[in-house]
């Protein structure tokens, strides 16, 4: 009986598929050739960049904020297309570019690099030195040419994750801002931390900060102002308030329903003395979230991923390294607003893994981050931080900073005052 039933069943699914192949067949192929275009499309762009490694050395004694780097990552934004088009992103291939920010400690030094396409050298040259006239930038060698092209291995060890957003993109993290003082002494630099912990790794330690950072557009501002208007109460004006507006008559068909009993311009007076009552019923909480995100989105922003890497002999790695590297992150969170979280789908935690084959799998990820970290290449996960944000998290050490790893310019560079006496020969 179940024979005869499984038959019938088989025999109908071979009846209905022969009715509807020739439709659901080039649909499943278009979508499987469409899939495989636009990775090769993304390899096509991505092979194409040619990308230049510049070294930043910074001056001893640099008394300014983040504030200059700021300027900097603004500067980065220059390539933004605002809006690619349609056959230039799906024919050509074309994305918009992004660039790496890197923090480097090895050998008993730190360094800080640029890593970009050659197109935007000279904008990116032109930024730093107008923030940092006595700064030295050069085109340096890949120090990933010393590595292989797969880790780990027998020999080499790594562990690492990406930082994302906790919450939406429009609600901000707690920036450098909130650590400044009036007072030089009492001036906080939030770069501190992982430069102390640069400081301290072992000889057969290294330890790598990547920040990759792609221009957006005005997505997350919107969002942010549609969160801003429900928590004070107001609506976006709608173009197409109801069927009879885009004959031009003003009113609803909810309001010519109730036009018999209502005046229609009562309702819109309602509306709006609810809306002016709610500006004054919100919270103090409510009230500096909204500050807080018209703040974020009144800055140009970034679709930003950074991205710790933890290099170090097999067998020998230090946790604390890594626990050290959370806490520094940790003190951009807030409470009420944003943090910074490890990405759960990048991190190579032993705790983030569980079921069979761990092992392999923890193999697999940091595989999978170490290419990610070579081939500077962005995360799926799209978190949005602004410029400010960027600076707080990345910039140029200050005067505060005073580790003796940190390789620094030893003196300003410049030529002698004018009137010095001079001896003829």
């Amino acid at each position: 009986m179940l024979q005869g039933i499984f038959q019938g069943v088989l025999q109908s699914v071979l009846v209905a598929w022969s009715e509807v192949w020739w439709i659901v067949l080039p649909l499943v192929t278009f979508f499987i050739f469409w899939d495989f275009w636009l990775v090769y499309l993304h390899i096509r762009f991505v092979k194409a960049i040619s990308w230049k490694l510049l070294e930043v050395k910074i001056p001893k004694n640099v008394l300014k904020t983040p504030k200059a780097m700021e300027q900097i990552f603004a500067a980065a934004h220059a390539p933004y297309s605002y809006g690619i088009l349609k056959f230039d992103k799906y024919w050509k291939g074309k994305e918009e570019s992004w660039m790496a920010f890197e923090l480097i400690a090895r050998a008993g030094e730190s360094h800080f690099y640029m890593r970009l396409p050659k197109e935007m050298r000279h904008n990116m040259e032109a930024a730093v030195y107008g923030q940092y006239p006595e700064a030295e930038i050069m085109e340096v060698d890949d120090y990933l040419d010393h590595f292989p092209e797969v880790l780990p291995n027998q020999e080499i060890d790594i562990s690492g994750f990406e930082e994302i957003l906790r919450h939406e993109n429009y609600l901000p993290i707690r920036t450098y801002l909130e650590f400044e003082d009036p007072t030089e002494e009492r001036r906080l630099d939030t770069i501190a931390p992982i430069m102390e912990i640069m400081a301290k790794l072992r000889d057969d330690e290294q330890l790598w900060y990547q920040l990759v950072v792609r221009p957006t557009g005005e997505d997350f501002k919107k969002e942010g102002e549609k969160k801003i208007n429900q928590i004070i109460g107001t609506e976006s004006k709608n173009k197409s308030d109801g069927i009879f507006a885009d004959f031009g008559l003003g009113v609803t068909l909810g309001e010519v329903v109730r036009a018999p009993f209502e005046h229609p311009g009562s309702a819109v007076k309602k509306k709006e003395e609810v809306a002016k009552t709610m500006r004054f019923l919100i919270t103090p909480g409510e009230k500096d979230m909204t500050e807080a995100i018209e703040e974020k989105i009144s800055k140009i922003a970034f679709e930003a991923t950074p991205r710790f890497l933890y290099v170090t002999k097999q067998g020998s790695p230090d946790p604390g390294v890594i626990a050290a590297i959370h806490g520094f992150i940790r003190q951009f969170s807030t409470q009420n607003l944003n943090s910074l979280k490890p990405d759960g789908a990048t991190t190579t935690a032993s705790y983030s893994v569980r079921g069979m084959f761990k092992d392999t799998r923890i193999r697999w990820r940091k595989r999978a981050i170490y290419e990610s970290y070579r081939h500077i290449s962005p995360s799926e996960k799209k978190s949005v931080l602004n410029i400010e944000e960027l600076a707080s998290i990345y910039h140029f050490p200050s005067a505060a900073v005073s580790t003796t790893e940190l390789e620094k310019i030893p003196s300003r560079r410049g030529s002698p005052p004018s009137g010095i006496p001079t001896i003829d020969d």
